[in-house]
């Protein structure tokens, strides 16, 4: 198995109703992520984000919301190439 690149950053974390993971390379302004309700056994809607904009654009109004809120957290965090995960429904 070939080692993760340097620059390979990848996050985790729940909104709303919304469980979202997520990948980017941190040279590419791009996000890959994946989004699921968190009650339902569906499977979970994949999506490329750039700039705020969806490819494809089929994710619901609750949807969108909860996954750029996850982006604007893991990126102002500084994300680095370690893995880990944020649960924005948590009280500390």
């Amino acid at each position: 198995m070939l080692p993760t690149p340097p620059s390979f950053v990848s996050r985790s974390g729940a909104f709303g109703g919304y469980n979202v993971t997520g990948w980017r390379y941190e040279e590419d302004a791009a996000w890959h992520v994946k989004a699921g309700r968190k009650s339902s056994y569906q499977e979970s809607k994949t999506y490329v984000v750039r700039d705020g904009a969806f490819d494809p654009d089929t994710a619901v109004p609750n949807e969108k919301v909860a996954i750029l809120s996850l982006i604007a957290q893991w990126e102002a965090a500084n994300p680095t190439a370690t893995t880990d995960s944020l649960d924005l429904n948590k009280r500390d």
